[in-house]
């Protein structure tokens, strides 16, 4: 791999990884377009690492919040036989809504899997993203119908210390779903936590929270199934290894960035306006792969 493709590799991992377009759609489509090789699982660990130091940092005070939080509020709780620390410490209740929404987000990932990795039968793999980018666009647009004043007439109004334990569970669902290349992952949480009553930027901020957990397990799965002898093909010892370090930086500093961008634009109830994009998207791919 050369450094210029790391680069721009990295730049597009930074994207799209918080930016609810679909990283994995994305992929998928620039290998069949432009005749991409997949990245060797190295440079995938490392740009994703990139991207989960990212979210760590930008969120680090509700992270260390919720680790200690509920580390202290176990040990009390199991000092005295009772669930009452978790009630009493917010850092505590925050650990405990991470695990409830990754929870099934396990389950469908799970589920959905075997559809994935043996794919989808005779139907072109590259129609099926482009036409998920296009249902992505809709859920995308449908935020522009929520209104935030209107949320605590719903029985909501949500933050990030009050999400019921029934809204984290729906919004792990919706994270679950987005294993499908072509659906966001963010685009999807952030959505279904709207619709659920939850303000925008606490949307995103349990959305990124939720995102750690999962985008982690996910590196461990895919190192533990997918490494063996064949995994480093193409590394050429350390100048290899520097260049994916750099990108992997490039992937966490782009990251960073796109989730200031994201949590502004939800702040300015902008949000919906991605769906212009994966609806392009998604029309051009139909179009290139059914018609050309």
């Amino acid at each position: 791999m050369s450094f210029l493709e790391a680069i721009i590799l990295g730049i597009v991992q930074g994207l799209t990884e918080f930016l609810p377009i679909s990283s994995s759609g994305h992929l998928m489509l620039g290998e069949r377009l432009f005749g991409f090789e997949e990245p060797n699982l190295l440079f995938n660990l490392v740009v994703h690492l990139g991207t989960l130091v990212a979210v760590t940092l930008f969120y680090r005070k509700d992270v260390w919040g919720a680790v200690t939080g509920f580390w202290n509020a176990l040990q009390k709780g199991l000092q005295e036989r009772s669930i009452d620390a978790f009630r009493q410490d917010e850092g505590a209740k925050l650990g405990v809504l991470i695990i409830l929404g990754t929870i099934p987000t396990v389950v469908v990932g799970l589920l959905f899997y075997p559809l994935i990795s043996g794919g989808f039968g005779d139907v072109d793999m590259a129609v099926v993203i482009s036409a998920i980018l296009i249902m992505t666009g809709f859920i995308l647009f449908s935020a522009r119908f929520v209104d935030e004043s209107k949320m605590k007439e719903r029985g909501g109004g949500w933050t990030l210390w009050n999400i019921t334990p029934m809204v984290a569970i729906l919004i792990g669902v919706a994270q679950g779903l987005a294993v499908l290349p072509g659906f966001s992952r963010s685009g999807l949480t952030i959505v279904a936590a709207l619709w659920l009553a939850v303000y925008r930027v606490e949307a995103a901020r349990y959305s990124f929270l939720l995102s750690i957990p999962a985008v982690a397990g996910a590196l461990v799965l895919e190192s533990y199934t997918s490494f063996d002898a064949q995994a480093l093909t193409g590394v050429d010892g350390l100048v290899d290894v520097g260049i994916y370090t750099v990108a992997g930086i490039i992937a966490g500093v782009i990251g960073y960035l796109s989730i200031l961008v994201l949590v502004k634009m939800l702040r300015k109830a902008q949000f919906w306006h991605f769906a212009w994009y994966c609806w392009a998207v998604g029309a051009a791919g139909l179009v290139y792969f059914l018609v050309w």
